[in-house]
């Protein structure tokens, strides 16, 4: 990622033709005069206003004074305000104490401040993205830029400037509450199977953590060549078939490596042909056609963009979520998003805390994948379940999710048996660590190799595709597979992609 530049000209504002950038000048004044004349008034738009939002530079040292007193806990009017202006040496750079004293001339009572606040912050907005969108075309007329490196910045900054207006306003204790048992009654007429959160696809999953909830972080961690990116394309492509929207952000995989994946557990065709489609049948290919629409038909968003940075990361979320709905993000790993500059513990710290606040911000689950430590390999003993405590490179990723599950296969170790003296072949244990709102649990899934897939023990899964009503020997012309794609045709209009 190249370093950018950003264009600090005050006078940036130059898109409007010779027009006055968006102002409301009036409004400040009868907001500071408000401030001035009812000692709440402040209260009611202190998180709706900053200084820097007034256009008038005079009125946002004027507003700033005002926060300062109410911060310290002395009154606030307009003797107090004039003052500090004065102590400070300001009250002739505002205009005197005669221009603070027509202020107060200029409001009957504060009833209208918050609505004139948002005004100006309105204004504020406007001017802002009319400066990011001028640096923007500043920056394509620079030929040493990287048009994507323009857009990123762009989008970041676009977000930025979104995120600082639009808070979440508090609630009372009653309104909370109500809201909470309202909650617990919808969840209830829909009975004991339903899953409150997204579906996890997997039957004993969903029982021990009502499936993937907004606003959480879940860490899916093992050791390399476990399956746990396998694990999470399924856990993807089962939440998208449920109908919510999700995204997914391969840092390590392309995404036509993942889409073969994808081919593959859901045809039941070894991944090995797939790969090599020279090695393909005409069944299989028969067995492609009839799944292809139910795949492609699926609500992901894709971003196999490498190196991402947690800014970037978190500027594409946030347009996947305003531009396609997605109800779920699937991050192919933790470790290899960046934070450029910073010390390597100190930036695993700042992502997993990062995706936590994100997860939050935006109210959907987030899913990352995480390595683990060698620690398990050199652990004694037949079992090499993997521990909260091996965790690679920071401790604060435990911290920061709120639901940590391990993925383990005992017969990746050579270990045939477990415990219990029961076969170890084409099992695999998806151990819960941790679980902020539920218990731990073990639950226990078939692995089937050859196409990667994950599957619950009950039923069984099917690999036999025999069933499929094919002739052994299929017409030359069917083996013609590409004359029989139609993409275009078969995707319904109500696609939300």
């Amino acid at each position: 990622m190249t370093q950018r530049k950003t264009n600090n000209n005050p006078n940036i504002l130059n898109l409007g033709n010779g027009k006055l950038p968006p102002q409301a000048i009036d409004l400040e004044e009868a907001v500071l005069g408000a401030i001035l004349l009812e000692k709440d008034a402040l209260i009611m738009i202190s998180d709706i206003l900053h200084p820097e939002m007034f256009y008038k530079e005079a009125n946002q040292i004027i507003y700033r004074v005002a926060q300062n007193i109410s911060i310290l806990g002395e009154p606030l009017d307009l003797l107090t305000v004039t003052a500090k202006l004065r102590k400070d040496g300001n009250l002739e750079k505002i205009g005197g104490a005669y221009n603070i004293t027509m202020l107060t001339d200029r409001v009957v009572s504060s009833v209208n401040i918050e609505f004139h606040a948002r005004i100006i912050a309105q204004k504020y907005m406007q001017r802002e993205l009319i400066k990011v969108s001028s640096e923007t075309i500043h920056n394509c007329y620079d030929e040493t830029e990287d048009i994507f490196d323009v857009i990123s910045l762009y989008e970041t900054k676009r977000d930025e400037l979104i995120n600082n207006i639009i808070t979440r306003k508090e609630v009372n204790q009653e309104d909370a509450f109500r809201d909470m048992i309202v909650e617990m009654e919808r969840q209830s007429a829909l009975g004991e199977l339903e899953v409150t959160g997204v579906d996890t696809g997997f039957k004993d999953m969903n029982t021990a953590t009502g499936g993937w909830q907004k606003a959480n972080l879940i860490i899916l961690a093992a050791r390399p060549a476990m399956g746990k990116t396998a694990l999470m394309l399924k856990k993807a492509v089962n939440a998208a078939r449920s109908g919510k929207p999700v995204a997914i952000f391969s840092l390590e995989m392309a995404k036509e490596q993942l889409q073969q994946r994808i081919l593959s557990f859901e045809t039941g065709i070894p991944l090995s042909k797939i790969k090599t489609p020279s090695k393909l049948d005409g069944v299989d290919w028969a067995v492609i056609h009839s799944k292809a629409h139910e795949i492609l038909s699926l609500p992901i968003v894709w971003d196999d963009t490498p190196g991402l940075t947690l800014v970037e990361l978190n500027a594409k979320a946030k347009r996947m979520k305003r531009l396609h709905g997605i109800e779920m993000v699937f991050i192919d790993y933790l470790q290899l998003i960046t934070i450029p500059g910073e010390k390597r513990f100190d930036e695993i710290s700042k992502i997993s805390r990062g995706l936590k606040i994100l997860s939050k911000e935006i109210q959907i689950p987030i899913l990352a994948l995480s390595q683990l430590s060698r620690a398990v390999e050199s652990r004694p003993g037949n079992s090499k379940r993997p521990q909260l405590s091996d965790l690679r490179e920071s401790g604060s990723i435990e911290q920061d999710a709120d639901l940590v599950m391990f993925l383990y296969r005992a017969e990746y170790y050579g270990i045939t048996e477990d415990e219990d003296g029961m076969s170890t072949a084409g099992r695999a244990e998806a151990i819960i660590a941790k679980n902020r709102d539920g218990a731990t649990d073990t639950i226990d899934l078939i692995f089937h190799g050859p196409t990667t897939n994950f599957s619950n023990i009950e039923p069984e899964v099917i690999t036999d595709f025999s069933f499929v009503n094919l002739p052994k020997e299929l017409p030359a012309n069917s083996l013609n597979h590409q004359s029989n794609w139609n993409f275009g045709n078969e995707t319904p209009d109500d696609s939300p992609f």
